[in-house]
């Protein structure tokens, strides 16, 4: 997946209707990818409307916010276990969640989208950032690291 894949991917919705929503731990190695992913993802201009939440750990108590926003769309952006190459961006299916370490957080990923979904009709996309080992306070990986800054460094002017 490349950032002109997230914007196509994304093209159905008003950029004032998708909400993004970083989670992860800062001391926790790779599971750090999608709070870096997410303050990147905020300097580009195609999505200077919309909404970003930096939910850490704790997306459950920013399901309020998530709403006032009355999205059309809401992207999960996380560090991921699916068996990739380390550094490896790519969107994550519903389904296949269960199946993969999307989420190191307290509530399940799936509850919370069950949530949005019983209070508005919107689109649920995860994007994942397969990760190394997320062991306490380890830093990111350098494959990681650079895996995000190229995904954003062919459309900087975006």
């Amino acid at each position: 997946m490349n950032f002109t894949q997230l914007i196509d991917r994304l093209s159905k919705h008003s950029n004032d209707k998708i909400v993004f929503v970083g989670l992860g731990n800062e001391t926790r190695g790779d599971d750090f990818a999608g709070l870096v992913f997410i303050d990147a993802l905020k300097t580009k201009t195609v999505f200077s409307q919309s909404g970003f939440i930096v939910a850490g750990t704790n997306p459950e108590n920013y399901l309020q916010e998530i709403l006032d926003y009355n999205p059309e769309a809401v992207v999960f952006i996380d560090a991921a276990d699916w068996g990739g190459e380390t550094g490896e961006i790519s969107f994550l299916e519903n389904e296949s969640l269960a199946n993969n370490d999307f989420s190191t957080h307290a509530y399940s990923i799936k509850l919370i989208e069950e949530f949005l979904l019983l209070n508005r009709r919107m689109d649920i996309v995860y994007i994942g950032i397969q990760t190394n080992p997320t062991t306490f306070r380890k830093e990111m990986s350098l494959q990681v690291n650079q895996a995000i800054n190229e995904f954003f460094i062919d459309n900087e002017q975006i």
